[in-house]
């Protein structure tokens, strides 16, 4: 594998662990962030960081943007594009909106900058077995990266999904997804605690244990929430509120813009904002328990 200069903008969680793959597969990593914290704890994994932006970019063929999705992402970009090498490319692997982005590729492409969107899932697992990346952008130029993506990806977990701004849109409608499953799950746990059977005090660590092996609903969830159930299975100091990070809902509004029914994905982003108003219920409290085991979300204690 060729060895390439990738800056990495935005040192947290996610990108932290995208720069540590990087530099272990041998590509020269050079990273950014606002906090002096972020960007030691990249430095003892090997990352060369700056503590100011144009430094960290100035010899970088390839810059990956990890930071918070709206004007930041707009803003960063207004700060670097001019000391860029000329034919950068510039990657977006947050959760922008496949519409932001396909205005930024165009205002980049008028100044010779290249842009691509690339949708990551992988939360903190990602940093030990690799991320799913769904890139979205100008094909040749997706060709370029295919090296960093390698790097970066969990095995056969990258692919050019189509134009600018499908990466993105891949994953809103992969965040849609998540949100029904994540409900789904909830509600047949709650259900096997608190239907018919309530008296009989069922275990959901047998229950979730036995499904892991050869069940059909068996998945990377279930095995997490296995985790959460052998640790705890009344949640009395858990509260049960969901924040939304906003792809749910603009997979609703797309899905309603073109007519494409997704009852289950609206209900489970209904229920989320039910539970902001009411403090939720045990399902939610499951959901909130397993996008902190995934994804290191906050989850609300109660006061004792």
């Amino acid at each position: 594998m060729a060895n390439m200069k990738i800056a990495v903008v935005g040192l947290g969680r996610m990108g932290s662990a995208i720069a540590y793959r990087l530099h272990k597969a041998g590509h020269t990593v050079f990273g950014f962030d606002v906090s002096a914290d972020a960007r030691s704890a990249a430095q003892q994994d090997g990352i060369m960081v700056f503590d100011v932006l144009a430094h960290a970019v100035k010899d970088a063929q390839v810059v990956w943007l990890m930071v918070p999705v709206g004007d930041l992402v707009d803003k960063t970009i207004a700060q670097l594009q001019n000391d860029l090498k000329p034919n950068a490319i510039i990657i977006d692997g947050g959760n922008s909106n496949f519409t932001d982005s396909q205005r930024r590729a165009r205002a980049l492409a008028a100044d010779g900058i290249v842009f691509l969107d690339c949708g990551t899932s992988g939360g903190l697992k990602g940093r030990e077995i690799g991320f799913s990346l769904m890139v979205g952008g100008d094909k040749a130029a997706y060709e370029r990266v295919v090296p960093l993506l390698q790097a970066i990806a969990a095995l056969h977990g990258y692919g050019y999904v189509g134009a600018s701004g499908a990466g993105h849109y891949v994953k809103m409608v992969h965040n849609g997804i998540e949100y029904a499953l994540l409900q789904s799950y909830a509600e047949g746990f709650q259900l096997i605690k608190q239907g018919s059977f309530k008296e009989s005090d069922l275990d959901l660590e047998t229950i979730t244990g036995i499904w892991q092996h050869g069940s059909v609903i068996r998945s990377w969830l279930l095995d997490l929430s296995h985790d959460i159930f052998v640790k705890d299975q009344l949640f009395k100091n858990c509260s049960g509120e969901l924040a939304e990070g906003g792809t749910g809902r603009w997979t609703v509004e797309d899905a309603r813009k073109n007519n494409v029914p997704v009852p289950m994905i609206e209900e489970s982003l209904a229920i989320r904002e039910w539970s902001r108003k009411t403090g939720g219920n045990y399902a939610t409290k499951v959901v909130a328990l397993l996008r902190h085991a995934f994804g290191g979300h906050a989850v609300k204690k109660l006061k004792e």
